[in-house]
């Protein structure tokens, strides 16, 4: 019996190397050339970039929404936290905040219906941090000192697309300074 196995042993542990190293490398190759892309268009660490509503014509990710405005601002958490400011809608439609890690994992999100404020200020910190900003209303532990920050915003035919652009011109994301 063990013989006839012999053969597929290599086979066997060819496909279990292979598909550890998928889950394990291809998750930061696929986030890295994300944030590199963002980079490129003009999203520097820190600070936000607008995308433009979507369009057939304009859409660089797969599968992006037309009936969402998208706000992304990479983070590195090597000078220390961030603070992000995040507005919520007036007119009732839904948004949020979704936070990536260098490996493409969401590790915290937040929306307009978790929280009772028309806006919510954010602390980003880094594993074993040891300042908690204190003006803040929420704050996350980020698993990876890189990463990247997603804000989402709700439009449909009712809404004010010039409004709910001037509106998320208010999401930002900042260095904190230690206190």
């Amino acid at each position: 019996m063990t013989r006839r196995g012999l053969p597929f042993l290599p086979f066997v542990l060819g496909l279990a190397i292979g598909a550890g190293t998928t889950l394990t490398v291809m998750p930061g190759v696929i986030m890295s050339r994300a944030m590199d892309r963002i980079e490129a268009l003009g999203g520097a660490t820190g600070m936000v970039r607008h995308a433009p509503p979507v369009t057939a014509e304009n859409q660089t990710i797969v599968r992006a929404s037309p009936d969402i405005l998208y706000s992304v601002c990479l983070y590195d958490l090597s000078d220390g936290p961030l603070r992000i400011d995040a507005p919520w809608p007036d007119d009732g439609n839904y948004a949020s905040v979704s936070f990536y890690d260098a490996n493409t994992n969401n590790f915290a999100a937040v929306s307009d219906r978790d929280v009772g404020s028309a806006a919510t200020s954010i602390a980003l910190i880094e594993r074993f941090e040891s300042y908690v900003p204190e003006d803040a209303d929420l704050s996350f532990v980020a698993p990876t000192r890189t990463g990247l920050i997603l804000y989402r915003r709700v439009i449909d035919a009712n809404t004010d697309l010039a409004a709910a652009d001037a509106e998320r011109q208010d999401f930002s994301c900042a260095q904190m300074s230690y206190q």
